[in-house]
């Protein structure tokens, strides 16, 4: 055999053999790669399988979470009482829709704004949300006043209290405020009831007491008259005791219309007729005053009819027309205003560009011998109020110093 044949056959079968190993060595490695490929595709599987159940219960927790939210929502929506938070600086975060009503203030507003800015006046005496962050666990009770967003100063009754978190770290305060407007008018509308009760046990003894001496005061000054020429100085002196008898009179009239029970004799009127028959005698007395007034009118041309009693609402709108032109120093402009409501009412409205009523005054304006800075017995508008109540209406008075006042009353068109 050819050596060189043998030694050429004996390194092509070590080749042989070199490619086999080799690709039996790649083969299992190749068989490495699909078991880890396999084992990849497999904890990739259980790995979506484990985060499709995450994110349910991720969902599941949001889906609760924002019920949880509209839950809490809907409670701070339905309350009749405000609520506010705020951060541990004083920062709005919380303003619900009873806060809004009695505010003046939007929710959108106020968040993220300090609590002092907006709702501590100069001069508020009351506690400062910074004393209730900086002291532990205080709640605090009490009865104060807010700014309202028009500039009204609104009487309310809070509780401020810290908000804490588990672990007991400040995270900031909650006010929850009730507005006392409507409280304080019931005080008052009682206290006014139990001054005319007391008004009512005197005035049938002041009535019969006072009448009596005044009746003689005016016989005797009316004899007086007679005695003295009519060209006589003194003759002055008896009119004015007789004026004085005479507001005397009216007084003690007025005080025992007040105090006693008062049956109106109700029929069809036009208020229409009645309201210009007033306006034209005031307009008349007035030009005797020397006073420049004018009188607008803005009044349905069709009839407007309301049972009534027609006595009491000339002396009602006579109270209150008087009141205006007494207002009104020396020229000014009264405006009358009437309508039918579509909640089937009649509303009739008067401004005046007068003074306008002392705020000291305001609050006491039904209260007898109140008095509205005007000349007079303080009787007029107690009066007025106890004609309207009579006929089942209502009435509301704003004015402001130099501005004028404004009287708003309304009466049922089918009483």
């Amino acid at each position: 055999m050819n050596p060189e044949l043998s030694q050429k056959a004996i390194i092509k079968a070590n080749q042989i053999d070199d490619l086999t190993k080799a690709i039996e060595h790649y083969t299992s490695v190749t068989q490495d790669f699909k078991e880890a490929y396999h084992q990849l595709e497999r904890q990739i599987s259980r790995l979506n399988l484990e985060l499709e159940q995450k994110n349910h219960e991720l969902q599941q927790s949001l889906a609760e979470t924002k019920s949880l939210q509209n839950y809490l929502h809907n409670i701070l929506s339905s309350m009749n009482s405000g609520v506010v938070c705020t951060d541990a600086n004083e920062v709005i975060t919380v303003f619900n829709k009873a806060a809004e009503e009695m505010t003046g203030y939007s929710a959108r507003e106020v968040t993220g704004k300090r609590y002092s800015d907006l709702f501590i006046g100069e001069e508020s005496k009351s506690s400062h949300p910074k004393e209730i962050l900086q002291k532990n666990n205080t709640i605090i009770q009490q009865e104060k006043y807010i700014l309202r967003m028009d500039g009204e100063v609104l009487s309310i009754r809070s509780t401020m209290s810290q908000l804490q978190q588990n672990n007991g770290d400040l995270i900031g305060l909650v006010e929850v405020f009730e507005d006392l407007t409507e409280i304080r008018k019931l005080e008052r509308e009682i206290q006014q009831g139990r001054t005319l009760m007391a008004l009512g046990e005197m005035a049938g003894h002041v009535a019969h007491q006072i009448r009596n001496p005044l009746g003689a005061i005016a016989g005797f000054t009316t004899l007086l008259e007679r005695e003295l020429g009519k060209d006589d100085p003194r003759q002055r002196h008896t009119r004015k005791i007789m004026e004085g008898v005479g507001n005397m009179e009216k007084i003690i009239g007025s005080l025992v219309f007040l105090a006693r029970p008062v049956q109106p004799n109700l029929r069809k009127i036009n208020i229409r007729w009645l309201l210009n028959d007033v306006i034209e005698y005031l307009r008349f007395q007035s030009k005797e005053d020397g006073k420049k007034i004018n009188f607008e009118r803005k009044i349905p041309k069709s009839k407007v009819e309301i049972m009534a009693d027609p006595h009491l609402f000339q002396q009602l709108f006579l109270h209150l027309f008087r009141n205006s032109v007494k207002a009104i120093e020396t020229e000014g402009k009264i405006k009358l205003f009437l309508q039918k409501t579509k909640d089937r009412e009649v509303r009739i409205s008067i401004t005046d560009t007068g003074v306008g009523i002392p705020i000291e005054v305001q609050e006491r304006l039904f209260h007898p011998f109140a008095g509205s800075g005007q000349k007079g017995a303080g009787l007029g508008l107690p009066i007025v109020r106890k004609i309207v109540e009579l006929h089942q209406g209502k009435i509301q008075i704003k004015s402001k110093i130099n501005k004028g006042t404004k009287i708003v009353l309304t009466f049922p068109l089918g009483l």
